[in-house]
């Protein structure tokens, strides 16, 4: 019979319990949500390669299989799955009353995500808390010096300081993926796994470091003792060069040898287009604008900062100087719960994990973030009103 013409009784119709086309549908819908999630995630970080979602590689990798034998053996509740040099961490923690310790070759490879495409965790100081809080030294001005002849007294020079406290600040995300990729074995779940958990908390630093995330105080925070310069109106285009270079400025001469400028890459495009008269010539030569250059320092693009399309009155939006002062203290380590019928929010989606055929990965993680010599960094903000 002609191949493009076939009646019903030529075509074979496997057997398909309710039970499977709901789970086959469930799945499909929930596999579109999570491509479409991660699609989104991955065009707003650069540097970060797409995941490598299926491989027939995978199979044959060692490491691949005990990732997915480890996260199995948790959801699961089969220990015999877990591989040897995973179980010691499953007894470090306990999911009632905070998940399990991410084990550290885990937790390594998901700060190597942090690491390569955070643009905080790559410039801030890094304090790894140990315990709830760590008291550091915090400067408002640096201690003089002065010649004594031989035998005279010193003359007492204190610099102005003060304490700050780092204090961890307890927070998680959650991390979705099908029950079907769990049995995929040509599907890198622990790969998987690992981009999202170190994208999430990657912006999570930054945004925090930036903008502040309730109850951290960012750069761009009002009242964290950076010097503040402004605009000459409430928007962020009334921005002009001057107000760029008042800015460097403002920072003490021997800080800005690692200084850099932090924004968002819409405010770098805005003033790319600056020009010396209008129509006239670009006030950034072409070879500052390839090597993002602006005043001769490196300038550091992160959607933590404002776009220009939020615009507001007194509002900071441009921060520049030796982010070194800035104390990120972190936790040494994860946690990690799991859940296969809770009900989660995505975006402005709700989801029911059971319904849709989605487990949970829960993870926890606690940073702070505090300014050690403030007023070695300036921002620009619009005006009051």
């Amino acid at each position: 019979m002609n191949e493009r013409f076939k009646s019903l009784d030529d075509i074979k119709i496997s057997a398909e319990t309710d039970e499977q086309k709901i789970e086959r549908i469930a799945s499909k819908a929930a596999g579109d949500f999570m491509k479409k999630e991660i699609d989104e995630i991955n065009k707003s970080i650069p540097g970060i390669p797409a995941e490598q979602f299926v491989s027939s590689e995978n199979r044959a990798n060692t490491a691949v299989q005990d990732g997915r034998n480890f996260l199995k053996g948790i959801i699961h509740n089969r220990p015999e799955l877990i591989p040897p040099h995973y179980k010691s961490f499953l007894g470090e923690g306990s999911g009632s009353t905070g998940g399990n310790l991410v084990p550290q070759e885990w937790y390594n490879r998901i700060m190597s995500l942090v690491s390569e495409g955070g643009v905080a965790y790559r410039n801030a100081t890094i304090f790894n808390l140990t315990r709830k809080e760590l008291v550091i030294p915090r400067m408002d001005s640096m201690p003089g010096f002065n010649f004594v002849t031989e035998g005279a007294v010193k003359v007492v020079s204190n610099p102005t300081f003060s304490q700050v406290i780092l204090s961890r600040k307890d927070g998680g995300f959650i991390v979705l993926f099908s029950r079907q990729l769990l049995e995929d074995e040509a599907f890198d779940l622990m790969g998987f796994v690992t981009q999202m958990a170190g994208k999430i908390l990657m912006l999570a630093i930054d945004r925090a470091a930036f903008r502040g995330l309730t109850p951290i105080s960012g750069l761009l925070s009002n009242g964290i003792g950076a010097t503040i310069s402004e605009v000459a109106g409430d928007e962020f285009t009334a921005m002009t060069y001057d107000d760029l270079i008042a800015m460097v400025s403002a920072v003490p001469s021997h800080t800005l040898r690692n200084a850099k400028w932090y924004m968002n890459r819409t405010v770098y495009g805005a003033i790319k287009r600056l020009r010396y008269a209008v129509g006239g010539e670009y006030v950034l030569s072409p070879q500052d604008r390839k090597d993002l250059l602006l005043e001769g320092y490196p300038v550091e693009l992160t959607d933590a900062c404002p776009s220009m399309g939020e615009s507001g009155q007194d509002k900071a939006f441009i921060g520049f100087g030796d982010l070194g002062y800035m104390a990120l203290g972190m936790r040494n380590g994860l946690t990690v719960d799991f859940s296969k019928d809770a009900t989660v929010t995505a975006g402005e989606s709700t989801l029911n994990l059971w319904q849709s055929g989605l487990v949970g990965l829960n993870f926890g993680a606690s940073f702070d973030v505090k300014f050690t010599f403030p007023s070695a960094l300036s921002v620009l903000k619009t005006q009051a009103s």
